[in-house]
This record gives structure tokens, sequence and C-alpha cells, in this order.
């Protein structure tokens, strides 16, 4: 694991250590043994975005959307996940939380896609401030990957967030004000609501009802 990933978190060698991997091929939940999980690590640390968050594989649902424990930056120990034709998303607050929504599921009979996300408000200002001003292709996926689990953002933040040239960046902005309205985003909400882009136009209208219900104490 180390000379995959330059370092070896202790709750996955743990892990392995005890060698006991959740699978409930009905649910279609397939947690990987570690000879399996490297090599499916290898592959997908060739994508510069998961290298940069340090991700180590964790399952195999034969759809190409794996989750994978963070290693790196600010949601290190938390588990992604991983979709090849959208955005990823920050899932689970800890690998713990992850492994105890596939043994439940399992158990349940549910297949993974029916697992529910976990809510995390983790502080991530700080990063998100600073990927926003970097502008590359990479930092624009890791802010659209971490918004949904941020908790409240500092005015500058949502300034830049805003005025993104990227209006991915500015949709899932649209999409973090709807689930955190406040009566000081009402004119970037509105901002939203008139973007040029109609996706972002339509994240920014959820988002100017979300912060008037909460002007209004409804």
């Amino acid at each position: 694991m180390e000379a995959v990933l330059g370092s070896a978190p202790g709750d996955l060698v743990a892990y392995y250590e005890a060698g006991t991997f959740p699978n409930y091929p009905g649910s279609r939940i397939r947690c990987l043994p570690f000879e399996a999980a490297k090599l499916y690590t290898q592959q997908i640390l060739q994508i510069p975005v998961a290298a940069r968050l340090g991700l180590w594989v964790l399952d195999d649902a034969n759809d190409s959307n794996p989750f994978a424990y963070i290693s790196k930056g600010p949601c290190a120990g938390m588990v992604v996940h991983v979709r090849h034709d959208d955005d990823w998303e920050v899932a689970f607050p800890s690998f713990r939380r992850f492994l105890a929504a596939m043994v439940d599921a399992g158990t349940r009979g549910l297949a993974i896609d029916e697992v529910a996300r976990e809510p995390i408000n983790a502080a991530l200002d700080p990063a998100i401030f600073e990927l926003a001003r970097d502008g590359s292709d990479d930092a624009t996926a890791l802010i659209v990957a971490y918004l949904p689990a941020a908790a409240l953002l500092q005015k500058a933040t949502k300034e830049i967030l805003v005025a993104h040239d990227d209006f991915f960046v500015r949709e899932a902005f649209g999409e973090f004000v709807s689930e955190n309205p406040s009566a000081e985003d009402l004119g970037l909400a509105q901002q939203l609501a008139a973007d040029r882009h109609a996706q972002v136009a339509r994240a920014g209208m959820g988002a100017l009802r979300a912060v008037k219900r909460a002007m209004h104490g409804s």
C-alpha cells in the first residue's frame, strides 16, 4: 500500500489485516481483497484527480463507478464515489461508515445504487477557495466533488464561485446554496438564476427559492 499511495492509513491496514470484505452478489456489493484493490487502484491513479486525492479503490460493482478511500487532502479518511460519466461525490465521512453502509445494504438486499449517502459538513472553505483560484480542470473537478460535503463557506469563497469561469462549478455552487440557504446569499442566488447556462440557471432558481424560504422562515 505504501508503494502505491506513499503512506498506509491505519484504518485501511487494519481492514486488510482482518481479511473480511463485504460481499453480497445480489446487491452488487463486492469489496475487493488487497491484491485486487491494488490492481484497480493502480489503474485509477492514472487519472490526475484520483492521484491528487490519493485514492485507494475499495469495491468493484462492475459498473466503472467504484467507491474509493481518500488518503490525501482535506477529505482524507473519507470515501468518494468515483463515477465515470458524472461528477464524483464524497459520499461517506469515514471508512467505518462506508463499511457499515455496505453491510447494512447487503443484509437488507438493497442494490449498491440504493445505498444512501451520508451528510457531511467538513471545513473545506480554505481548500475550495484555493482551488477556485487555481482554475485548472483538476481543480474544477475537486470543487464539484467537495461542495456537497462542505460546511458553510466564507463570503470571499462564495463570490469567487459564483463568478467562476466553469459553469459546472457555478451549477454546483447553486446546489450548495439550495442546501445551505441564507439571507446573505440572495444576491448570489439571483445572479445564478440569471446565468447564461440553462443548467446553472436551474440550480440558481432552486437556490433562489430556498433563500427566500429561509428569509421568510418557512
